[in-house]
């Protein structure tokens, strides 16, 4: 025991010296920084020193580990209606015990504890407004009880950092736009009405979203947009991307084909105003709307010269349109370092398209960059070998292509794909084939 004593104190003259309360504030907080929120509590019952320096700090993390701590360790015997309660009053007297401002909450809602349809929710969300919150993250998992942002979070005007899952987004007439928001991650929000997220933001990320036409002022000619990021939502807005030229960073997915309605544009268009793209995600389903356009010549008319990294979705090599769409974008990318295909197992033999009928002898396709090539739910198609074969011979700068056959393929066949792929030639001496 003495010996245990003497790790957890320094002792002088016999008495206990309390070495660690006469750090700087400014330490005392960066350590605070790197716990979690109830362990950065737990360091007020230290000293008066630490207790004050904790009242102040500015982050307060309600994340999932810690409310599934205070529900199955502390709550657990109480049915689901006290759970509720009790956890909505711990959040309240975490609140109550903090006494300067929040500019970073995170709050984890469970799915089966609805906490944000208590009358607390309220109370905490114009306490983190009326602070000056700039990072901020609600994260609802229970999916059929949206939070609806009350009117006034619309007035958080230091705002930078925004997260929202599943929640219900309706600003008040007149509402102007954050003024420093820099990043939006949207997941499971309805946005109601018209509104800006301002003229600072550089990062937007939305998925499963409805209501994105609300949007468009966004997208202006004075936009600062870097990276966008638009994934299973109802409908994609292709006159966003007329005033979109600072764009870096894009992905757009569809996990379905659009209804009818929707506008349809060519390749060559939708990236025609985006000069500094640097890394371009599409998947299957927004291929198939597209027209074929450009592709069809198989290349852009603007070469994407800053394009680094391309990842292709979905992609079903047996349709015509998206096998050029692919050719496309890889010719036009003489930059490119990095390209994924994730292959759909589809119809082989007759459905095949042969992609030598599209190989121009006179314009040929020459990455020098490309360093790393993987393509993945191989089924040992004709396109695939003239894909795979095409990319090999124009690419001497190949350091690695990591392949994977469709998991359904008898081993026989997949030695046989192996063995075929092994025997393409290859513009690159050091390129190797690895398996996956």
């Amino acid at each position: 025991m003495a010996s245990d004593a003497k790790t957890r104190q320094f002792e002088y003259g016999g008495a206990a010296v309390d070495r660690i309360s006469s750090l700087p504030t400014s330490l005392m907080d960066s350590i605070l920084e790197r716990l979690l929120t109830d362990d950065a509590a737990r360091t007020s019952v230290i000293s008066k020193t630490w207790r004050d320096v904790w009242r102040m700090h500015p982050r307060i993390h309600l994340d999932e580990n810690l409310i599934s701590e205070l529900v199955f360790e502390k709550f657990s015997e109480l049915d689901e209606h006290t759970q509720l309660l009790e956890l909505s009053r711990t959040i309240t007297d975490i609140f109550s015990a903090h006494r300067g401002p929040v500019l970073d909450f995170l709050l984890f809602i469970p799915e089966n504890l609805p906490i944000h349809q208590t009358l607390d929710m309220a109370i905490w969300i114009r306490n983190i407004s009326d602070s000056g919150v700039r990072k901020l993250k609600l994260l609802n998992e229970s999916l059929f009880n949206p939070f609806i942002v009350p009117s006034y979070f619309f007035s958080c005007s230091q705002l930078t950092h925004l997260t929202l899952v599943n929640c219900e987004l309706n600003p008040p007439f007149g509402f102007g736009g954050f003024c420093n928001l820099i990043s939006v991650e949207l997941k499971y929000v309805a946005i109601y009405a018209d509104m800006s997220l301002g003229t600072q933001l550089k990062e937007l990320d939305m998925e499963i979203c409805t209501g994105i036409e609300h949007l468009g002022c966004q997208f202006n000619c004075e936009n600062k947009v870097t990276s966008l990021r638009i994934v299973d939502c109802e409908v994609i807005y292709y006159q966003w991307f007329e005033c979109i030229q600072k764009l870096q960073v894009l992905e757009l997915g569809m996990n379905e084909l659009p209804s009818t309605g929707n506008q349809v544009i060519t390749l060559d268009k939708l990236v025609h105003n985006m000069p500094r793209l640097s890394s371009l995600f599409l998947d299957g389903f927004f291929l198939k709307i597209l027209k074929p356009g450009a592709a069809t010549f198989m290349r852009l008319s603007r070469t994407m010269e800053y394009l680094k990294y391309l990842y292709l979705h979905c992609i079903e090599l047996y349709e015509l349109d998206q096998s050029q769409h692919v050719l496309c974008l890889v010719r036009s990318s003489p930059n490119l370092q990095l390209l994924k295909i994730d292959l759909v197992h589809g119809v082989q033999s007759d459905d095949d398209v042969d992609l030598s009928d599209f190989v121009v002898l006179s314009d040929p396709m020459i990455l020098s960059r490309l360093e790393t090539i993987m393509i993945f739910d191989l089924v040992g198609s004709l396109t695939e070998f003239q894909l795979i074969e095409l990319l090999l011979v124009s690419s001497p700068s190949l350091k690695r292509i990591k392949l994977k056959t469709h998991t359904m393929k008898d081993p026989t066949d997949v030695f046989r794909i192996s063995q075929e792929v092994e025997q393409i030639p290859r513009a690159s001496k050091s390129a190797q084939i690895q398996w996956m």
